[in-house]
């Protein structure tokens, strides 16, 4: 909510990959660079200069130092990426490393290192010889001192990173969320969220910062609404000391200007809303009083919410490139392109990608022995058949596609569930060593062209790191791949006497009272009414709520019956609803047992309501035992 909680992270990773004055004096110098270290020891010597380090140490035989030896050290230019990627950049090298990742990319190439980057009390440490020897240096111990000693050249340039003004870059801004300013003077770019919706720049030095956000959506805004929403950014401490509305290039601009004695900070906050987005800008600058801004007043009002193609000088920062956006998720080390107003997800089951009306899933698990993915796709498509009516399931189709990572087959179909919107969906199947990947691309059909192209456009840029894949996953068995339909499980209680059997592949969760599950298109609820009579369970499930009434005056009125019906040996009730709206059908299976009653209620779509589902219904009934 505040500028400290969404940026502590930013300015804790950037500030230990940066060395501060450790190498004031030899950070100027060019030519052989000599480093001379110790695990253990705290002190390290560049080119015969000595200074005091976070210490390194050994692990897993890999020796791990402070990243800021080696940035400085060799002049090699440094960027942050989402708080955790951290690209160096040494002559025509380019080498990749992720806090918490064993995978290193060195011009493109996965390498795989025993240890990952940590961070140790404030400072980045990562495996020194895979880095230095992608710079052409050499790495050797010193039999009589006992050092590790590296050897090498300094980078031909060096830069510390942001923006680089001798390329003739006077402004900055972002072409997709359409804004722009001059560039800041003495600021360091730290930090891009993947959608642009912040950007953060600081000097470590001085403490003086600037952050950009954007806010979509933000609708229909009055000064009011705007000043509230700057405040929002506000430290608890900080006194509101000026507080106005300019007009700067025919804009609206609110202006909050606040003191933070606490940390002794200036803050200027700028607000503009333009085309349905608030564009805000947040500048500290240390200092007691209200001067402390007036150097920075060119750079706030150049802000603004255009940004000129046209304009060479004009440093473009946004990711976006064709018209899609870079994702990246380093936990499953998936790279892939997408449109930039999808938004990603990710947990234990796989990734998700979506938009408002197209998503995209990637899943992995393990190749058993003798499975292939032709036999995959197979299973796939005959459970497929099983599941859906064929008025509800068309064009089922079998192709190839050529990925990065290797040759996979699609399973193409379309589903409706009420025979007026269908969806399209491309499931590919995809194995590499002993893993599988499912990735599954929906759209609307009636974008059929546009949906294509961009599931085409995915799959030719995802970038699967398999090595890592296959060094960091172990054992993942997916459930409901080769499944035996016919197997059963019990469910019983003994507190309230009764038992039934289920299908294994349907999840859920069970208690002795109420349970729940599921085969991802039809559902069972179950419960245990206590202290009710039957009369009393069937008038509660007809009621109706206001919302409910009156969508059955608007739609075609819910068709209903009730039958005796035998349960576990007793005779009780069966209550049928047909709900248009849903194109469902909800079967309620009803029966008294030692002063409570036992409802098992079960909802089947039309378009899933196959012999073989309603026949696994009946038999759950069936098997219902009373005791």
């Amino acid at each position: 909510m505040k500028r400290t909680y969404l940026l502590l992270l930013a300015m804790l990773v950037f500030s230990t990959l940066l060395p501060g004055t450790l190498f004031a004096a030899t950070s100027s110098d060019a030519g052989a660079v000599e480093v001379r270290l110790k695990t253990g020891s705290s002190t390290v010597t560049i080119n015969g200069a000595k200074s005091t380090v976070q210490a390194p140490y050994e692990a897993s035989g890999t020796t791990m130092v402070p990243l800021s030896i080696i940035t400085k050290a060799f002049g090699a230019k440094l960027q942050l990426e989402d708080n955790k990627i951290i690209t160096l950049s040494y002559n025509d090298k380019k080498i990749v490393v992720t806090i918490g990742s064993k995978t290193v990319k060195v011009n493109g190439s996965n390498k795989t290192v025993a240890v990952a980057p940590v961070i140790v009390k404030g400072t980045t440490m990562v495996p020194v010889r895979v880095i230095v020897e992608a710079f052409g240096a050499s790495i050797s111990k010193d039999a009589a001192t006992k050092e590790i000693v590296i050897k090498g050249k300094r980078a031909e340039t060096t830069s510390s990173g942001g923006i680089n003004t001798d390329s003739g870059k006077t402004k900055v801004g972002d072409s997709y969320m359409g804004w722009s300013m001059n560039y800041p003077p003495g600021l360091a770019l730290i930090s891009q969220n993947d959608d642009g919706s912040m950007v953060y720049w600081a000097d470590t030095k001085t403490g003086n910062s600037l952050h950009v956000i954007i806010e979509d959506n933000a609708g229909e805004m009055s000064s009011s609404d705007i000043r509230e929403e700057l405040q929002y950014w506000m430290e608890s401490d900080e006194v509101l000391i000026d507080k106005r509305t300019l007009t700067i290039s025919g804009y609206s601009v609110e202006k909050l200007v606040t003191r933070s004695k606490e940390y002794g900070m200036m803050y200027e906050y700028r607000a503009i809303l333009h085309n349905d987005k608030l564009y805000m800008l947040i500048g500290g600058v240390v200092g007691k009083d209200r001067t402390a801004l007036e150097s920075y007043q060119n750079l706030f009002n150049s802000f603004l919410p255009v940004f000129d193609k046209t304009n060479k000088a004009l440093k473009d920062i946004s990711n976006v490139v064709d018209g899609l956006r870079t994702y990246h998720d380093e936990d499953y080390g998936v790279t892939l392109k997408l449109p930039p107003n999808w938004r990603s997800e990710s947990d234990e089951s796989g990734l998700f990608y979506y938009s408002n009306d197209e998503f995209f899933t990637l899943k992995i698990s393990s190749l058993l022995e003798g499975d292939t993915a032709d036999a995959w796709l197979q299973r796939k498509k005959a459970n497929l058949v099983a599941d859906f009516v064929p008025d509800y399931l068309r064009n089922v189709t079998t192709s190839e596609i050529k990925l990065q990572d290797g040759n996979a087959l699609v399973l193409s179909y379309e589903v409706s569930y009420d025979k007026k919107e269908w969806q399209h969906i491309n499931e590919v199947f995809l194995v590499v060593g002993d893993y599988r990947y499912q990735m599954t691309f929906y759209y609307d059909v009636k974008k059929a062209a546009e949906g294509e192209k961009l599931f085409l456009q995915s799959m030719t840029s995802i970038d699967i790191d398999t090595d890592f894949i296959s060094k960091e996953f172990g054992l993942i068995e997916d459930e409901s791949d080769m499944v035996d339909r016919s197997k059963k499980v019990v469910k019983k209680s003994s507190t309230y006497g009764y038992s039934f059997e289920l299908p294994a592949y349907w999840t859920g969760s069970f208690n002795e009272s109420n349970f729940f599950f599921s085969d991802d298109y039809n559902f069972m609820n179950g419960m245990v009414l206590m202290d009710r009579s039957m009369s009393e369970v069937i008038e509660l499930l007809a009621m109706k709520d206001e919302d409910e009434v009156a969508e059955e005056a608007a739609e075609e009125a819910v068709a209903s019956s009730e039958r005796e019906f035998a349960i576990g040996g007793k005779t009780g009730k069966l209550l049928t609803q047909y709900e248009p709206n849903y194109k469902s059908t909800y079967y309620s299976y009803l029966v008294e047992h030692k002063g409570n009653v036992l409802a098992l209620m079960f909802s089947i779509s039309d378009s899933n309501a196959t012999a073989d589902t309603l026949k696994r219904v009946e038999e759950i009934v069936k098997s219902v035992k009373l005791f």
